[in-house]
Parts: C-alpha cells; sequence; structure tokens
C-alpha cells in the first residue's frame, strides 16, 4: 500500500512536471524569446503574425517529441528504482533520451533560424547583439514570454 501511494504521489509530481515543460503557463508566440528582446525589435505587425504561425507548426511538430522524451524519462525512472538495476538498459535508455534531446535542439535551432529570416537586417543586427548580452533568446532562465 504505501508503494503505491508513493507512486501515486510521484506520478502526479511527474505529470505536472510534464505540463510546465511543455508550457503550460507563459507559453506564447514568442517561444524561447523574452518579451523584452521581442519588444526591442519593433516587429511588425505582419512579422509577428508570421513568426506566431511559424511557432505554432515548431509546437506540433516538437510535442510529439517532448510527450515520447517524458515517456522515456519515466521508463529511465522506473529502471533506477529497481532494487538491482541493469546497466546495460540504464545506459541503453540514456542514449535514446539523449537521441530525442538532439532531436528537438535541431527542431529548435531550425525555428530559430527561420524566424530570424523573418527580421530585417537592422533586426537581425540588433537580435545577435541583444542575444549576445542575455546569454540566448530567452535571457536568464530562458523563460517563453509573449511577444
Amino acid at each position: 500500500m504505501k508503494k503505491s501511494s508513493i507512486l501515486i504521489v510521484f506520478m502526479i509530481l511527474a505529470a505536472s512536471n510534464a505540463w510546465a515543460y511543455r508550457g503550460g503557463c507563459g507559453m506564447g508566440p514568442g517561444f524561447g524569446m523574452s518579451s523584452d528582446i521581442a519588444s526591442s525589435l519593433n516587429l511588425s505587425e505582419e512579422q509577428k503574425a508570421q513568426i506566431q504561425a511559424r511557432q505554432e507548426v515548431f509546437q506540433d511538430e516538437i510535442n510529439p517529441l517532448r510527450d515520447e522524451l517524458f515517456s522515456k524519462r519515466m521508463e529511465l525512472r522506473e529502471l533506477w528504482a529497481k532494487a538491482s538495476p541493469e546497466q546495460s538498459l540504464i545506459s541503453a535508455k540514456q542514449k535514446e533520451i539523449q537521441a530525442i534531446q538532439n532531436q528537438i535542439q535541431e527542431k529548435t535551432t531550425q525555428y530559430q533560424l527561420e524566424c530570424r529570416e523573418l527580421l530585417t537586417p537592422e533586426q537581425q543586427e540588433k537580435l545577435g547583439t541583444t542575444v549576445a548580452h542575455h546569454g540566448g533568446w530567452g535571457g536568464p532562465g530562458r523563460k517563453m514570454h509573449n511577444w
């Protein structure tokens, strides 16, 4: 009984973590770009609409990968929870997780480059300068905000 109670609590915490990871709050059309950076670029309404449309496609592409990543992480936790964890199974699961993370990173890079192409040369230069000073598109903590 105690094990099942612990498992239920663990599943609830894991599910809430997945919801937050998928962008349950604060996710907007500027996925990965803070509102400060986006506002400093003075985007036109057309640019905002194009980026938002691209962001929706991006989300559709990576959400299945995020779901799969979450499942693989849960499987890895189950492997570690065994009385005698098997190194070969754990190593194989970690490789699966890394492969999914690489796919997400590749799609994120592609998305960010496509968004850059929608900017004017001046906006691209300003974005480059701003990103360099903020340490990335999302700045500290890589929070996701609306434009």
